[in-house]
């Protein structure tokens, strides 16, 4: 017999399936948040300090696998670094990554001691907002952010108004759901177990809706326990309800929470997390019947691949995602093909992005946003036109300014998130075409804005504007250190005020 982790031979009267080295690890694991700590006396090795020295955390990580007995398999260490396998192997044996933003989450995730480290590691953004978790279900309304989390000054909103509108939008949900007829009969059904009837059906769906428009403005971390607790609420829901079309539509709604959590779980940095939810969400989509879910998750997912340089496979995601909307749900259909011009636009396939684009506009012209689902609210013209910058930008497209000007003046003071991206995107062209003087201003412009936001697209497109900037120690170099000090610097990037958009 031989142990299933490892594959050596096991002794005839052997207990168990696993040898006691693998055994062990596991042990460790469990008790270690999933990554076993290194054996003692790992940092103050030679092999591992030259490491160090050389800054090439690729040949720490081979250092960390190798560590144990037996060594930690690619593919392990793949799903602690929330990287692919065939990515483990490229790091370990090629140039010195060089990605703060990744060295920084591998960093967290092997716990390597801060003082050996020649880049620092910010606290993690996963903490609970102030005041604890949520224990009951009348009192989880989404919980809003504090002025010290937005980045609000003292003395109010910031200019343009997006902080006031975020915590009156709060606010307003907040009461509905601490004094509202609807809210205090959702959680009575829940507590006496009692199956729903049509009018409970509608304020879950309701509630459910309520979190994807609450997302649009508000950080991730303010809201996720509170969509978690909706999410168990919609599961105990379905634990007593018997009627089939009942049951489709709380399976419905309980994916689409899923999927929103995953999107949070991304925002926040923990892809594995994200995946895990992406994948739930998937199942009840099954179940449920219900395509369009099918297709919301695995877009969503799909963003999670890209960030990973998974391009290839975020592709093939939304292929699967289109498949699922064809010839239906309309505002979905846009969204998947904006994303799919974005991918291939990402990989140089200049052909199947302007057709994946002109697929997407003409699926808007047949779409109700605010109609179609609870997820399709957010995607307004707006959206379908940062996509479009976006997929423009990494083309190399002419038009790209223009395009991006018009969008940015059409913004309401509240689309934050998206006039981040928006800049951050235009800031990303600029650099690839060597535009360090204009790269500059405009990352300045996005990075108070998606540091303050938590807006994790923009927020990937500053990181990869310090991969694409020319490699000299003049404009580009002080660029490069002042967008990645902006970017680790716990919300205080180093931009003057005049740069900084309102």
């Amino acid at each position: 017999m031989q142990c299933r982790t490892c594959g050596c031979q096991l002794a005839r009267d052997h207990r168990g399936d696993e040898c006691t080295p693998c055994a062990r690890r596991r042990a460790a694991q469990r008790t270690s948040g999933g990554v076993p700590p290194v054996p003692e006396g790992f940092w103050d090795r030679e092999d591992v300090r030259a490491a160090l020295t050389e800054q090439h955390f690729g040949k720490i990580v081979r250092l960390y696998r190798t560590a144990f007995a037996p060594a930690v398999n690619q593919a392990e260490m793949a799903a602690w670094l929330g990287v692919g396998q065939s990515q483990v192997s490229r790091i370990e044996t090629g140039r010195a990554p060089t990605d703060l933003a990744k060295l920084a989450r591998w960093a967290r995730v092997l716990r390597v001691p801060q003082g050996l480290l020649w880049f620092r590691v910010p606290d993690a953004r996963d903490a609970s907002p102030p005041g604890g978790p949520v224990r009951s279900l009348a009192a989880s309304a989404p919980r809003g952010a504090s002025a010290e989390e937005t980045g609000a000054d003292e003395g109010g909103a910031d200019e343009g108004g997006e902080d006031d509108v975020r915590r009156r939008d709060v606010l307003k949900i907040a009461g509905a759901a601490a004094v509202g007829a609807p809210w205090r009969r959702l959680a009575d059904a829940v507590e006496r177990e009692r199956p729903p009837d049509a009018a409970l059906l509608g304020t879950v769906q309701d509630r459910t809706t309520e979190f994807f428009r609450l997302e649009e403005t508000a950080p991730a971390r303010t809201i996720l326990d509170s969509l978690t607790e909706h999410g168990g609420a919609v599961q105990r829901l379905l634990r007593v309800t018997s009627v089939e079309q009942d049951r489709r539509q709380l399976l419905s709604a309980a994916g689409e929470t899923e999927a929103l959590a995953g999107w949070m779980a991304f925002d926040l940095s923990r892809p594995r997390e994200a995946q895990s939810r992406f994948r739930r969400a998937l199942r009840m989509a099954e179940e449920a019947g219900d395509g369009p879910l099918t297709a919301c998750a695995l877009n969503y997912w799909s963003y999670l691949l890209a960030s990973q340089d998974r391009s290839r496979e975020a592709v093939e995601l939304l292929d699967r995602a289109g498949e699922r909307v064809r010839g239906s749900a309309p505002a979905t259909q846009a969204w998947v093909a904006g994303r799919q011009a974005e991918e291939a636009a990402r990989l140089g396939d200049a052909d199947t992005a302007e057709r994946a684009l002109a697929r997407a506009f003409t699926a808007y012209d047949y779409a109700r946003p605010h109609h179609e689902r609870s997820w399709t609210g957010f995607f307004g013209p707006s959206r379908l036109g940062g996509l479009a910058v976006s997929a423009y930008g990494r083309l190399g497209h002419r038009e790209t300014d223009g395009l991006a000007e018009s969008l940015l003046g059409s913004l309401s003071p509240t689309d934050t998130k998206v006039r981040a991206l928006v800049i951050a995107d235009l800031a990303l062209t600029a650099a690839v075409a060597g535009e360090v003087d204009r790269a500059g201003e405009l990352a300045d412009r996005a990075l108070p804005l998606a540091v303050r936001t938590e807006a994790s697209l923009a927020l990937d497109r500053l990181w990869e504007l310090t991969e694409a900037l020319p490699q000299d120690r003049g404009s580009a170099g002080d660029l490069r250190q002042r967008v990645r000090s902006g970017l680790l610097g716990g919300g205080q990037p180093p931009v003057s005020s005049s740069s900084q958009d309102k």
